[in-house]
């Protein structure tokens, strides 16, 4: 699309500063201070509008992916039909080049330069269903009850052997609450159990994907939030890239020739989980199994073997959603 306006936007939890130029004159920028609120955007607007005349489809604007802060402008733009692309703050940072000082104007300033620049790149942003967001909060949540519980039996276990006489009573607070965390992660799983049972086409995913041998609940959940119902990603390739699965070449010249290795840059929680996956899909005698021990015989290390497998399980996984039907072990195709 044509865009006849860049806009950037810099995202603070209070307020959002605008800056934004035309097109045809790109030197020529404009910069205005909002609340970072409906009705701020809706001012915002108003007042690239009264400088401008132009209507909102013609305008591209930017904005750095600062998760929560961003809400009030991804409803906004999501309700009135704008076009808000949400840059990775990553990809943003290491596009800008050396900088010296800084302040909100001229990081909105860089960021509508970068809209610009990467128009035809341009990811419109769509907001998430709401049950996409439930889901969201929730695995937050079990996230971090998990990681308090663990630090409260790590104690636990430690002051058992060293100091169980002295910490008796500690000891009595803790282990209650550690039971306590267990009835709060349990609420949480039932309740993300129940907001999928909500939306057929999410249930249905949800047991699609965990139909495949060695994906669990847990994953399950994640791989159908992370991929927003399947939408986000239309090949499996592209997933398992996002979750550090794919690797990549490290060679220059005639000097550097090093093997291909996966990247850092990844959702490691996902990662993690299909790592602990693909773990147990080698406890027991199955294909999984008989993989793994047949390229290790060959000399393969075992994280190279562990991350075929890994990606194996990702591959399943789509394709029972994608072709709408659970994943069978011993499947024939007809003659």
């Amino acid at each position: 699309m044509n865009y006849r306006l860049f806009a950037g936007i810099d995202v603070s939890k209070l307020k959002i500063d605008v800056v934004f130029f035309l097109a045809e004159n790109p030197d020529n920028e404009f910069h205005e201070l909002f609340e970072n609120t409906d009705e701020g955007c809706s001012k915002m607007i108003a007042w690239i509008n009264s400088l401008t005349g132009l209507l909102i489809s013609d305008m591209l604007f930017c904005a750095e992916d600062t998760g929560l802060y961003t809400l009030p402008i991804c409803t906004f733009f999501d309700d009135h039909g704008g076009n808000l692309w949400v840059e990775n703050a990553l990809r943003l940072k290491r596009s800008l080049g050396l900088k010296r000082g800084k302040s909100d104007k001229a990081d909105a300033a860089e960021i509508a330069n970068y809209g610009f620049l990467h128009r035809r790149k341009a990811v419109i942003f769509k907001l998430p269903g709401k049950t996409i967001s439930k889901l969201k909060h929730l695995l937050s949540c079990r996230k971090q009850l998990v990681k308090q519980q663990t630090a409260l039996k790590n104690t636990c276990g430690e002051l058992e052997i060293f100091d169980k006489e002295s910490a008796g009573f500690t000891l009595e607070i803790r282990e209650s609450l550690i039971k306590e965390y267990d009835k709060k992660i349990d609420m949480v799983e039932a309740k993300l159990l129940a907001y999928v049972k909500e939306d057929d086409i999410l249930e249905k995913q949800y047991y699609l994907v965990k139909s495949v041998h060695g994906i669990g609940s847990q994953t399950a959940m994640f791989i159908v939030v992370l991929t927003q119902g399947f939408t986000m990603f239309d090949d499996y390739r592209k997933f398992a890239c996002y979750c550090g699965l794919a690797p990549f070449g490290n060679t220059s010249g005639t000097t550097l020739k090093g093997k291909p290795k996966v990247s850092h840059l990844a959702n490691k929680r996902i990662k993690t989980l299909l790592t602990m996956c693909a773990l147990n899909t080698i406890k027991k005698d199955n294909e999984f199994k008989r993989y793994y021990d047949r390229k290790i015989k060959e000399g393969k290390h075992h994280s190279a073997v562990l991350n075929v497998l890994r990606n194996k399980l990702v591959s399943r996984a789509f394709a029972a959603v994608l072709k709408d039907r659970p994943y069978e072990k011993d499947y024939h195709i007809a003659a």
